[in-house]
């Protein structure tokens, strides 16, 4: 079970968060809308017990942040760079994520619906109480992760790579796999529909002659 974000019922209104963080590099208890921050660069940005709604931070270079009972909506991720992040209670609902970087991240009670993260990195991550529903993870890199109680349900999982990853434990049932990339060693008790399950026939070395 994903637990949800904490958030005070009462928040202050940020505006430009833009000019806020050139003097600061945390927001807290604070709402965000219709913001754009792009192209922004700071190491270790912190945000937490906040709601963020239609703000951009595309290609933004945000190493190192730390989100804690955050909720997102409607932004956009594009090509952001949060390596070596943490998200400890976090949200995020219709974001997009193209060719974003969690490389080396650590998510835990992390939840994304409805989103767009084709191409996204997570190589070398640890996946802790994560949920990914609804959401688009075509050509996405899951390499090197560490799973725990992670579920994926009705997910786009083409041709993304979870090699040296265990699958063990992922019911992926509900999503389509279709070129999925891994290694034999790695899909041992993987949940899969017998339809699915051919898909994986080739890493096992198993030729069917009907």
């Amino acid at each position: 079970m994903v637990l949800q974000p904490k958030i005070p019922d009462s928040l202050d209104v940020l505006y430009s968060v833009a000019e806020f963080l050139e003097f600061n590099d945390t927001i807290k208890e604070c709402t965000i809308q219709d913001d754009v921050l792009k192209d922004f660069t700071l190491d270790e940005l912190v945000i937490a017990y906040s709601k963020i709604k239609n703000v951009t931070f595309e290609s933004s270079n945000l190493p190192k942040s730390y989100f804690n009972d955050v909720i997102f909506e409607n932004c956009d991720f594009t090509s952001t760079n949060f390596e070596k992040s943490t998200l400890k209670r976090v949200k995020f609902i219709n974001c997009k994520f193209a060719g974003t970087l969690f490389t080396s991240s650590y998510l835990e009670n992390v939840s994304f619906d409805n989103c767009l993260m084709l191409g996204a990195v997570f190589d070398g991550s640890s996946i802790n109480s994560t949920e990914f529903s609804k959401s688009s993870l075509e050509q996405a890199i899951l390499s090197n992760v560490t799973f725990k109680s992670v579920d994926f349900n009705s997910c786009n999982l083409q041709e993304s790579n979870f090699s040296n990853s265990s699958m063990s434990g992922l019911d992926l049932r509900t999503c389509d796999i279709s070129g999925i990339i891994t290694y034999a060693n790695d899909i041992k008790g993987v949940i899969l529909t017998s339809q699915q399950s051919l898909s994986f026939i080739k890493l096992l070395g198993i030729t069917i002659i009907d």
